[in-house]
């Protein structure tokens, strides 16, 4: 590995502008080959730890989890890093033109992703062999772009499988993520089944045509996007969503009370934050402060705020809501499982003597808060950094494997 990292940092140090014109063409291609060799290696290696279950020495659920908590991997691309890594073993000859580099990780994926066990099954029993399926189709793979590989795998389907187009439109499943960018922006991205967009659709064009002033200059996709945070807003102002750990669910807006309070423009005055997007503008929490209720929460000069002691066992709404503040979500290492969806933990038991107080409290996730009580792991709180640390039963920290 010190000698992949010692060439990556010669490659950082060309100078090209000094290349001409068929050096440069000639770098790319090659940095395109070694870029599918290493993805590929890094899809082997995925693989080697998830059969073996390595994951689970960090405390996470999956290899899925661990890749999007420890290398902070977009869950989209370990989803699919995962799932090729299975079904290549079954793929003999994809699996080898993927390790040469001569195909792509967009290639591997085009082709795994059809290879089913019941198509495979199915394939079988027609006496179609798979190692010359594999093999046809890495040739393909190897002398078309992407999209056109898949159209060959397409046909393949359709002749394994005539009824798979019955078993895409049975597949029910959806995906949404949202993700807050570096710029304050949300970024969106996600897939329906039919029905489930045709829902999603009725509703926004039903917003969208109900609400279109003259001279609106917003163009569909704006107008599609409005129409989606007042159906989300509706919802949250009717009444009618399920509570979230006991309180009705609410947009939480985070900001000094003197700066809620000060002028336009008022200079000094720090913004404020919102529980899942992250920092915002003074004015923009005064906007959201117009038609809201205000919760005051009271920190000493260490920044925790209240303490019930030991005469309360379960945190207190206050209690909550500033242990949120302060951990935005789960601190177990690698873990990114939102507020809603996490206990209060009593960092020192509660039967052990520890209060029930922010300073002992701390986010855990249900399968984290379980690896703490039953698992042997425990959490610590640095009070100079203000960072949690997880310790394994046998005493190691639990790190971060991303980054330098």
């Amino acid at each position: 590995m010190s000698e992949l990292l010692s060439a990556l940092d010669e490659l950082a140090a060309i100078d090209l502008d000094e290349l001409s014109p068929d050096g440069l063409l000639d770098l790319v291609a090659g940095l395109v080959t070694a870029t599918n060799r290493m993805t590929a290696a890094v899809t082997r290696a995925v693989r080697a730890a998830d059969r073996r279950e390595a994951y689970d020495r960090d405390g996470a659920v999956s290899m899925k989890a661990w890749l999007r908590g420890s290398c902070r991997m977009d869950p989209a691309e370990a989803t699919a890093t995962v799932s090729t890594g299975r079904r290549l073993e079954q793929l003999p000859a994809t699996a080898a033109a993927f390790a040469d580099g001569a195909i792509s990780a967009a290639h591997a994926r085009v082709i795994t992703k059809a290879m089913t066990p019941r198509r495979i099954a199915q394939a079988a029993e027609a006496g179609i062999d798979l190692d010359v399926t594999d093999s046809i189709l890495a040739d393909l793979a190897r002398a078309t772009a992407p999209n056109e590989t898949g159209r060959g795998v397409a046909q393949w389907v359709a002749g394994v499988d005539p009824d798979g187009a019955l078993d895409d439109a049975a597949d029910t499943r959806r995906r949404f993520t949202m993700a807050p960018g570096l710029d304050g922006r949300e970024h969106l991205r996600g897939e329906m089944d039919s029905v489930g967009g045709e829902y999603l659709h009725t509703a926004l064009a039903a917003l969208m045509n109900g609400d279109r002033p003259a001279g609106d200059p917003r163009g569909h996709a704006e107008r599609q996007a409005d129409a989606l945070v007042a159906l989300a807003k509706g919802a949250l102002d009717g009444g009618t969503l399920p509570d979230v750990r006991g309180e009705r669910p609410h947009v939480r807006v985070t900001i000094d009370w003197m700066a809620l309070c000060a002028e336009r423009g008022a200079p000094g005055v720090t913004g404020g934050r919102l529980a899942w997007a992250g920092p915002i503008t003074p004015e923009t929490a005064r906007r959201l402060a117009c038609d809201a209720g205000v919760a005051r929460i009271i920190t000493g000069p260490d920044g925790l705020p209240l303490d019930v002691g030991r005469a309360q066992r379960t945190a207190s709404a206050a209690i909550r809501r500033a242990v949120e503040l302060r951990d935005e979500h789960c601190v177990f290492a690698g873990c990114d499982a939102l507020p809603e969806w996490c206990d209060v933990h009593h960092v020192v038991h509660w039967a052990h003597g520890g209060p029930t107080s922010c300073d002992n409290g701390a986010l855990l996730c249900e399968r984290h808060h379980t690896c703490c009580h039953e698992g042997g792991f425990t959490i610590r709180r640095d009070p100079g950094t203000g960072r949690w640390h997880t310790y394994r039963p046998d005493g190691t920290e639990v790190l971060s494997r991303a980054g330098p």
